[in-house]
């Protein structure tokens, strides 16, 4: 009589807190790699509350001798907004590859990105945002997003404008993401955010926040890791950034799946 074969190790459930298209793109990709990725964003995208006024704003601003994006939401609602020759007619920093791809398909130029990794700190050592002493730069964003390319871009020297492009609205978890939590042997969670982890925080039971403290926390940056460590969160990995490659590189060094 043969003996048994040991049992397959349970199924990783990756819990996916990013927003968007592109939480929608993370989760195909990793579920074609052979994840249980299951969507977990406590947020959702919409566009400003006052078109019109934004764009009165928008024009106030200008000239810029910069214009910072922080995400591929930004690019795609400034352009709907502005249009794109007054977002072309200086350089553009975005943080990374993927967001340089979006903001050329959509006919932006002069775009400036880091190689690799996508957070605040790599884009403050781009050359373009060395020397800004008398400079105007303008961020345009989400409420609450990067608050450290304005304070540091400031200390620079540099006068800094920020313009809310888009809005991070509270969305319901869904049944089906806490119920594969409440399963869930292993569960990582890709965290999108700080406004991702709080609404975890916000929305979750106490045991099941007990849970995801004791899981595997993938940041996008220090910042997010850090709030995720003073959240009670044990076992956090910083991501080389917060495009799908680092976060997933950075999730296969502390799992892998079945």
């Amino acid at each position: 009589m043969q003996a048994d074969q040991a049992e397959p190790p349970p199924l990783n459930t990756v819990l996916v807190t990013r927003s968007g298209a592109a939480g929608t793109r993370l989760l195909e990709r990793l579920r074609a790699a052979g994840w249980m990725a299951v969507d977990a964003c406590p947020l959702r995208l919409d566009e400003p509350e006052n078109p019109a006024q934004l764009l009165a704003s928008f024009k106030r601003v200008l000239p810029c001798d910069r214009i910072i994006f922080t995400s591929a939401e930004g690019v795609r609602q400034a352009v709907q907004l502005f249009g794109v020759d007054d977002l072309s007619a200086c350089p553009v920093i975005v943080p990374g590859p993927g967001t340089r791809e979006v903001a050329l398909t959509l006919g932006l130029r002069k775009i400036i990105c880091p190689d690799a990794v996508g957070n605040s700190e790599a884009m403050l050592a781009l050359p373009a945002l060395g020397q800004v002493a008398k400079k105007r730069v303008l961020i345009l964003a989400a409420a609450g997003g990067r608050q450290t390319l304005a304070s540091e871009l400031s200390k620079r020297g540099a006068s800094v404008h920020s313009l809310h492009v888009y809005r991070r609205l509270p969305r319901q978890i869904s049944a089906q993401a806490l119920q594969a939590l409440d399963r869930a042997d292993r569960p990582v969670c890709l965290l999108a955010s700080a406004g991702a982890l709080l609404g975890l925080r916000q929305q979750l039971t106490a045991e099941q926040w007990q849970k995801l403290q004791g899981a595997s926390m993938v940041a996008p940056s220090p910042r997010v890791a850090e709030m995720a460590t003073k959240l009670g969160c044990r076992q956090v990995v910083l991501a080389g950034g917060a495009d799908d490659a680092a976060m997933m590189e950075a999730m296969q060094r502390c799992c892998s799946p079945r």
